[in-house]
């Protein structure tokens, strides 16, 4: 009898813990699987008009994005500064009040003095040499001091070369500059280009550039052929020059903490679809922009090709001010890859 109560209590146990050990099991995997059930909501934001290339490779990137995660990931993207202006959005992604923007190195480089390197005049040869740069070392280098700040650098996006507009004379040479007030961004890099050539450089908001050249406080701007057009300047510009003289790339920014709060795999999916997608956008810049000069001109402005080497060697004092003040391997380093 003895023998029988052990067993049956025995069994009792058993039972117990096999129906406890279920329960867990069904638990754990209820919560497997609403965290599979999970959408992760980020918000992209950029300076680009709606019809501007930024919302094209943005759209893309949201689309692959989604497509590696079978949909889990969704990014929704806002165009136009809607979430604020860049400066207001580089400082939320880096804060963490604000998920993701594509921005400007210029930009950047009031928290990394070190992206004002890539603003140089004329440092680049062409869009190969740029991706040859921040595909490279260079941008591997650019990009880890961007971390220190709370973001983190997925990709390198393009902008373009730029040229000078302005509303007063067709320039031809640095010295049809001289007293010529002209937008620039908040970048002292852009300053001291133009101060050199005898501009008078005038930093002013993008999203108040219109205004401002419509209303006479700047004579110039310079900007891609893209900008020319989305922003419609060519209202109040007559004469654009094919300078080429500074490259901006557009780099696209992720607050760190949200990026490492999402699941490793819809880490890995958005930064290899970031990196793999500055490449193309180069492209969509390149194929756009023939297109672009032809329907700037349409518009009734006067395009000219000016000759870079005067402009080349008026740069000379910039460059050994820069190469004291910034990091001189990572110059030396995109020169010799052009």
């Amino acid at each position: 009898m003895k023998r029988l109560m052990t067993f049956v209590t025995a069994l009792g146990l058993f039972v117990g813990l096999v129906g406890c050990s279920s329960s867990a099991s069904k638990q754990s995997n209820e919560s497997a699987s609403k965290s599979d059930e999970k959408v992760y909501e980020l918000k992209l934001g950029h300076t680009g008009a709606p019809d501007h290339h930024y919302q094209k490779i943005s759209e893309q990137f949201a689309k692959e994005v989604a497509e590696k995660t079978n949909g889990k990931v969704k990014i929704s993207v806002f165009p136009s500064d809607q979430l604020g202006n860049q400066t207001e959005s580089v400082e939320g992604v880096m804060m963490g009040t604000q998920d993701m923007v594509l921005t400007s190195d210029t930009v950047l480089s009031n928290w990394v003095p070190d992206m004002g390197i890539l603003n140089l005049p004329f440092l680049f040869k062409d869009t190969d040499g740029v991706r040859k740069a921040l595909d490279g070392k260079p941008g591997e280098e650019l990009a880890k001091e961007v971390e220190d700040h709370g973001a983190v650098l997925i990709g390198w996006w393009e902008n373009g070369f730029r040229h000078i507009s302005n509303s007063k004379k067709e320039i031809k040479t640095p010295a049809d500059l001289k007293g010529v007030k002209i937008r620039v961004p908040e970048g002292e890099v852009f300053i001291d280009t133009f101060k050199q050539m005898g501009a008078a450089p005038t930093p002013i908001s993008f999203g108040e550039l219109y205004s401002a050249l419509q209303l006479g406080t700047v004579d110039a701007q310079e900007n891609p052929p893209a900008h020319i057009l989305t922003q419609k300047f060519y209202e109040v510009q007559k004469y654009v020059s094919r300078t080429g003289h500074i490259h901006l790339s557009s780099p696209l920014l992720i607050n760190k903490n949200k990026l490492e709060s999402l699941p490793e795999e819809y880490q890995k999916a958005i930064i290899e679809t970031a990196k793999e997608l500055g490449p193309v956008h180069t492209k969509m810049v390149n194929d756009l922009e023939a297109e672009q000069w032809k329907e700037i001109e349409a518009k009734g402005m006067k395009i000219t090709d000016v000759d870079k080497q005067p402009f080349m060697d008026a740069m000379k004092p910039v460059y050994d001010k820069y190469k004291k003040k910034l990091n001189a391997n990572i110059i030396e380093e995109i020169q010799k890859l052009q």
